[in-house]
């Protein structure tokens, strides 16, 4: 009988024990950064919008994967821009590590539109009426280890999408930007995208960690700096990082940030890490919360 509560025991701690890893293991997200898509399809209609919406889709399908901790766009922009990148998404297996450390992400993602057209038939009365839309799209998406510069992936996913509504006279889908429809019309591919990225996750699981960067949160004394990262992030207790800070955005006219000018105002020492944040101290100049930290 005790031998039988015994192996029982066993038995259920080394359950625990799984779960537990199992759990550790599903908490520690991927660091990664999506580089706007580059549209080399013959739609020009919606011009650099197209790629734009194709990273937006791509950002959301990842971070709802639950497996990815994505950088927010603007400080990507702002690494890409002093690093004489723009927007443009020129980032290749050759300068992804240099990225990958000033980003502190582990994987960076490149994309380009091969294929786009979107063609919308109407009819009705008086101004108001039913439409038809059909979208078709294709594109390529990779993924490069920030570490080795090595591609890991080259993902292609297809989209067929057909959309009825209300069509509104004097608006075409075909010339006039709708970020809605771009969404719907890309969603299909990048769902195909994905899961080929989802299915590489068991891979991915001993990628190295993160060269740390990310945000000043909270600034409560100059030995009592919060910031994000922690050990999700690769931090670790005697990391000494640069601290930027943005003095000003260049925008286009619908208020997009195409670049961002920074300024070097101080440098942190870790001195505490914990689990997704981390504690640091100043050792020089005044740091401010939403100040943004970097290996140099």
């Amino acid at each position: 009988m005790k031998r039988f509560i015994s192996l029982t025991i066993l038995l259920v701690m080394m359950g625990l024990l799984a779960s537990a890893s199992v759990a550790d293991a599903a908490g520690k997200k991927i660091r990664i950064a999506v580089v706007n898509f580059a549209n080399n399809s013959t739609w020009h209609w919606w011009g650099d919008r197209l790629g734009e919406a194709a990273n937006d889709e791509f950002v959301t399908q990842l971070v709802q994967s639950g497996a990815f901790s994505v950088i927010e766009r603007q400080q990507l922009q702002t690494v890409l821009a002093e690093q004489g990148l723009g927007a443009s998404g020129a980032v290749t297996p050759s300068t992804a590590p240099k990225i990958g450390k000033l980003l502190g992400v582990q994987l960076l993602f490149t994309g380009s539109i091969t294929a786009f057209s979107i063609k919308t038939t109407k009819a009705g009365f008086g101004g108001i009426g039913g439409s038809f839309t059909k979208a078709e799209s294709k594109l390529d998406v990779r993924m490069i280890d920030t570490t080795t510069g090595e591609i890991l992936l080259v993902a292609t996913g297809k989209g067929d999408k057909k959309m009825g509504g209300v069509g509104i006279k004097g608006f075409d889908f075909e010339q006039n930007y709708d970020e809605g429809v771009a969404h719907e019309a890309l969603r299909p591919a990048i769902e195909q995208v994905t899961q080929q990225v989802l299915a590489q996750k068991d891979k991915l699981a001993n990628l190295a960690p993160a060269a740390g960067a990310g945000k000043v949160l909270q600034v409560k004394s100059p030995t009592q700096i919060y910031i994000d990262g922690g050990q999700e992030g690769g931090l670790n207790v005697g990391d000494t990082f640069a601290v930027y800070r943005v003095t000003e955005e260049i925008k286009d006219e619908d208020g997009n940030v195409l670049d961002s000018v920074t300024e070097k105002v101080g440098e942190i020492v870790v001195t505490k890490v914990l689990t997704k944040s981390a504690i640091a101290e100043s050792r020089s100049g005044k740091i401010q919360q939403g100040d943004q930290y970097r290996k140099e």
